[in-house]
């Protein structure tokens, strides 16, 4: 498996090496191209050195100063790519509009035809109940330190939620590692109903469930929680960030890792005898 920011920062590492070469071409240092474009010459370090994504106007200004401003547009938007493909949270929020929008239905969720998404923390957000969705956005607001949006959010979760498991033609296949049914979100009667509700999801004829026990055989190790799009684009959630993987080679590697995670969960009444003891664990929880 790749680094979920390769494909960022492949894009990024093409804006700094097409600047370089520009540069050198003009037979430019980075003091002079700094004073030509009306900077210091630490931030010229910055952009080559990929310790900062330059803005547009920060390329265009680049070009100038070597005479190849009919390049600009082009570098700009590989930028934009760089930018798309890894935007913080915080950013990812302040373009969409806050909490409750971003969690509204797109039409990527619209369109997919085929989800799969693996957790090793959390429970998937098209899988949790209302009290659930209601701790984590919560959590989150006060994480990132976001204006209050909660409850629209969680309005605006569960419908999307809905849409995947009740309408249209979407078939969702989910995989999760044990360790995750005992993370506390919530106290322990909340948390064994939002059990409970995954036991009633996994009878839904469109839903695929499984469970991959602590002590299973595996091919690959756990790593981190991703949704896949049809075969089209992965999304990978850290704690800052959201990454976007939409190279077709990558796409297939995490598509790949899906399978061999779905090789070591267990399904049916063996998933439901994992559910049932966490159940069990969670009420004997204040």
């Amino acid at each position: 498996m790749t680094s979920p920011l390769s494909t960022s920062q492949a894009a990024h590492k093409a804006v700094a090496e097409r600047l370089t070469r520009m540069m050198q071409e003009a037979e430019l240092s980075g003091a002079q191209l700094a004073a030509l474009c009306g900077w210091h010459r630490a931030k010229t370090h910055r952009i080559i050195q990929m310790k900062a994504l330059p803005k547009p106007a920060d390329i265009r200004a680049w070009c100038a100063a070597c005479d190849r401003s009919e390049e600009a547009d082009a570098i700009i938007e590989t930028s934009r790519n760089a930018r798309n493909l890894y935007a913080e949270w915080k950013q990812v929020y302040k373009a969409r509009g806050g909490m409750a929008q971003t969690q509204r239905t797109t039409d990527l969720y619209r369109e997919t035809q085929m989800f799969r998404v693996y957790s090793g923390n959390v429970y998937p957000g098209m899988l949790q109940t209302p009290e659930y969705s209601r701790s984590i956005l919560r959590k989150l607001q006060r994480f990132f330190l976001l204006p209050d949006e909660v409850e629209a959010a969680v309005e605006a979760r569960q419908e999307r939620s809905h849409g995947v498991l009740h309408e249209g033609r979407h078939v969702l296949s989910v995989v999760m590692e044990e360790a995750t049914l005992y993370v506390s979100i919530l106290p322990g009667n909340l948390h064994a109903e939002q059990l409970r509700y995954m036991l009633s999801v996994m009878g839904r004829p469109n839903v695929s469930f499984g469970i991959i026990p602590s002590y299973a055989p595996r091919e690959i190790w756990p790593i981190e929680t991703f949704y896949a799009f049809d075969s089209g684009e992965v999304r990978i959630e850290t704690l800052t960030a959201q990454v976007k993987v939409t190279s077709r080679h990558e796409v297939q590697e995490y598509l790949r890792a899906f399978a061999s995670l779905s090789r070591s969960a267990v399904y049916g009444d063996a998933a439901r005898q994992l559910l049932h003891k966490a159940i069990q664990t969670a009420e004997g929880t204040p």
